[in-house]
């Protein structure tokens, strides 16, 4: 049986909005989003413009960068340990103090401080998102997941698009320095609107619970307390999570496709599709164009799968990221802004519509004591790896033609895409749903098995 045919897979926005508890989480997040996007135009604006420092700019940007790669392992361990609406509570917090900061840092602090800062804030990150990505599955029924991660992908993608623009013209009107701390205002908007939501937690599934306490009886040396160090609990915590993805061959197959893209083709877009209008055209306009039908067709792609996908929901996700391929194939032989732009919009919105059911099947599947931790591996096997990629396609293009990067990176895209198909479990993205950690949802569930509810506040 599929995750899609346990749970009817059906929802709309309306009703996951219904819930105040969602409707919350999802206000909390179009606020930081929002403030966001400020993020990198003020430290742009500071570092570039008033200290004239490219250097300093490429430090501040790998700091953040550097925060999320060396926490987000940790915060998926978080994320399982303890209640994840206090853990995203803390991180805005936290964030607000960063960035408040941050916005004084510019006064004459030297560069080296702000990125420490930044660095921070990357951390962050790296503890708030696997938080909320497996949050969703303990305040809304799982046959509304879509529709809750449709949601999610749609307000990111309209932030994407109108963020930026929003963003250029406050660090125009108020300066770099204000922007920051307006910034630092959405985080603390954030952690007020996440005060007092509730969340329901779930005690372990006997065989997680079984296979844990026989892994930590098997690490203790004799005549020690079972409490281990924190440092060996993590990390015997983080391999817990890889246990469990490699358990699961069609979760394991998709982290390796999602790497090997990183690597191999995703590169290629990001640093290919700037090099080809920029420099052919001279046209500022035109690029953004494109970025826009981009975010605008990824928009489009979250709402065609609000309410799901029925049966073969694995095969429908990789057959929507394709597109993506024939957009990278088509910078080697053209630089038409028209066939460009028109080519973005299936492309992002193919990569949305995977995403949407790909987080979906992840929060329906895995045991929610183990969604953290499987959620950090994917953000580490989808974007921890982009510096590599980036650094490769800057050396081929040294000594590479451009149609050759292009057509040899949409080609490896396409393959990686399509053998994940011969992999068990990926076509129904998964098999038996794991229980339900919606309050309601869960009630009813257990009720009609004759067995009472057990929950833990």
């Amino acid at each position: 049986m599929t995750s899609a045919d346990t749970t009817g897979t059906t929802g709309s926005w309306r009703a996951v909005l219904r819930d105040p508890t969602f409707a919350r989480v999802w206000i909390s997040q179009l606020t930081s989003s929002l403030g966001d996007q400020m993020f990198p135009f003020a430290i742009a604006t500071t570092v570039l413009i008033e200290d004239d420092s490219v250097t300093g700019f490429g430090a501040v940007l790998a700091a953040r960068a550097l925060g999320m790669a060396l926490c987000v392992l940790i915060g998926g361990v978080v994320a399982d340990r303890f209640p994840r609406i206090r853990i995203m509570w803390s991180v805005d917090v936290l964030r607000a103090v960063v960035v408040a900061g941050a916005a004084m840092a510019v006064l004459g602090a030297p560069t080296w401080a702000l990125a420490l800062l930044v660095l921070l804030v990357g951390a962050g990150e790296a503890f708030f998102d696997p938080a909320y990505e497996s949050l969703l599955p303990r305040i809304v029924p799982k046959r509304q997941l879509e529709a809750a991660n449709s949601l999610t992908t749609a307000t990111e993608r309209t932030i994407g698009i109108l963020g930026p623009t929003v963003a250029g013209a406050v660090v125009a009107l108020i300066g770099a320095r204000s922007a920051l701390l307006f910034d630092a205002a959405t985080f603390a908007a954030s952690a007020l609107l996440l005060l007092g939501v509730k969340e329901k937690a779930r005690t372990k599934t006997k065989a997680t619970a079984t296979a844990t306490a026989t892994a930590e009886k098997s690490t203790e040396p004799a005549g020690k307390p079972a409490e281990s160090a924190w440092g060996g609990s993590v990390i015997r915590e983080v391999l817990e999570g890889f246990r469990e993805a490699r358990s699961r061959p069609w979760v394991w197959a998709i982290l390796l496709m999602s790497l090997f893209h990183v690597l191999t083709t995703v590169p290629v877009w990001f640093v290919l599709l700037p090099e080809r209008l920029l420099r052919s055209t001279s046209d500022t306009v035109a690029y953004g164009v494109v970025l826009a039908a981009f975010s605008a067709g990824a928009l489009i792609g979250g709402i065609l799968v609000r309410r799901g996908i029925r049966s073969g929901s694995g095969t429908v996700a990789l057959l929507s990221l394709l597109p993506f391929g024939l957009a990278v194939g088509l910078l080697g032989v053209t630089s038409s802004v028209p066939v460009l732009t028109l080519a973005a919009i299936p492309a992002g919105a193919g990569l949305a519509s995977f995403q949407v059911l790909w987080m979906s099947a992840l929060q329906r599947t895995i045991p929610d004591e183990l969604l953290g931790r499987v959620m950090s591996l994917d953000w580490l096997s989808s974007t921890a790896a982009a510096p590599v990629g980036y650094a490769l396609v800057g050396l081929a293009l040294a000594k590479v033609p451009v149609w050759v990067i292009t057509l040899t990176g949409a080609a490896l895209f396409v393959v990686s895409t399509l053998v994940p198909l011969l992999v068990s479990g990926v076509r129904e993205f998964g098999g038996r749903a794991a229980p339900d950690s919606h309050p309601e949802a869960e009630a009813e569930a257990e009720a009609e098995a004759g067995r009472p509810v057990v929950s833990e506040a």
